[in-house]
């Protein structure tokens, strides 16, 4: 969506539900243009498997059995 630097200012409360619903704003005033536009939050460490991985069902104890660790040193 085009506007002014004017009507941007007047219908902020809007603009920020336009940007939300990942529209963006572009925004002319004395011949510069400017983007508005609401950023993605991040996905985080896990990214598209977060919540698939269930940390409580994990065996008690090292993965690697303390007789082969002897085996990694070489």
């Amino acid at each position: 969506m085009k506007t002014t630097i004017r009507a941007f200012q007047r219908e902020f409360p809007r603009m920020r539900k336009l940007a939300a619903a990942g529209k963006t704003v572009i925004i002319e005033a004395e011949g510069q243009t400017f983007e508005f536009r609401a950023r993605q939050r991040e996905k985080g460490i896990l990214g598209c498997m977060k919540g698939s991985i269930r940390v409580g069902k994990l065996p008690d104890g090292p993965v690697i059995p303390p007789e082969e660790w002897d085996m990694l040193k070489e």
